[in-house]
């Protein structure tokens, strides 16, 4: 019988693209990622890995085997849920990644609920990017992510994760308050001589002003780079650029700050959609059903408090 845990490791070098980039990820050395694929090829009786390049990497049937491991995998997820929701109880340690932004605004709502309904369901949070949680809620590090992509970029998540849709929000444009732009709204191309405070190069979050630029027709000016939205907004205040920041993020900076404005912009519409994925079957679980419920409940309040839309 296929080992289960060899089968999560040999999705892991599929994820990463090899034995190195696998170990880092599940905290193991690459000798030993080698020895479990090679007990696992001694099972099978076909070589896995092809070990003739630098980075070994999966040979065909290699690959084949992964598909069919990602499917067995999600089987006894959902096998699992399956079990657990005859009981009827919702209990648990759920592993959930987050992305910060959201995480920060929205989750302690959801916690506070969650104690009311689901008092016997706790939750290990931690924080990452999609590219690097939704791989590893792939292969079973994690149970549950909160994560958001833009309308701009979308990201088409694999038939075996189940995706839950939370809310939408509007990105908009931080500017000084002295700037003389006046909104409430600013088509893009306006915008096309501004300085930009952007996100870095290899963030998700990359892609939304480079794609909104490019569909107004120019690349934008960046000036500078940072992957915290309040740090972009303190520097926005100090007149240096301007940024795209989330709504959220925007309602919480408008209350506090008489330095900053913000507008929506237009042609094209930037959002961000915010989501919670699982894999395949295993909402079923009454635990992470209650997780699930206490972020819909949370999504709600924000949107009401904040004008999301």
């Amino acid at each position: 019988m296929l080992d289960v845990r060899r089968l999560r490791i040999l999705l892991a070098v599929q994820e990463h693209g090899g034995v190195a980039a696998a170990a880092r990820s599940l905290a193991f050395t690459p000798p030993a990622i080698s020895q479990q694929i090679a007990a696992l090829e001694r099972q099978v009786g076909v070589p896995l890995l092809d070990r003739s390049q630098r980075s070994a990497r999966l040979t065909p049937a290699g690959l084949r085997l992964a598909a069919h491991a990602e499917r067995i995998l999600s089987h006894l997820d959902a096998a699992e849920a399956d079990l657990a929701s005859m009981s009827g109880q919702a209990s648990g340690l759920f592993r959930m990644g987050v992305i910060p932004t959201v995480a920060r605004i929205m989750l302690p709502l959801a916690l506070r609920r969650l104690a009311e309904t689901a008092p016997d369901v706790a939750l290990h949070i931690e924080q990452g990017e999609p590219e690097d949680s939704l791989p590893a809620l792939r292969r079973g590090d994690l149970d549950l992510v909160l994560a958001g992509e833009y309308a701009v970029a979308p990201r088409r998540l694999p038939p075996s994760l189940d995706r839950h849709q939370l809310f939408s929000e509007p990105m908009l444009v931080a500017v000084p308050a002295e700037h003389a732009l006046t909104g409430p709204s600013v088509p893009f191309i306006e915008l096309e001589k501004q300085r930009w405070i952007a996100a870095p190069p290899t963030s998700s979050c990359a892609p939304l002003l480079t794609r909104s630029a490019g569909l107004a027709g120019f690349e934008p000016h960046v000036v500078g780079h940072c992957d915290d939205f309040g740090l972009a907004l303190a520097l926005v205040a100090s007149g240096q650029g301007i940024a795209l920041v989330p709504s959220m993020v925007a309602a919480e900076y408008q209350v506090t700050s008489d330095q900053l404005r913000f507008l929506y912009p237009d042609k094209p519409k930037t959002r961000r959609d915010i989501y919670l994925a699982a894999r395949r079957g295993t909402t079923a679980d009454p635990g992470i059903a209650c997780v699930l419920g206490a972020l819909h409940e949370a999504a709600a309040t924000l949107a009401a408090t904040t004008s999301l839309g």
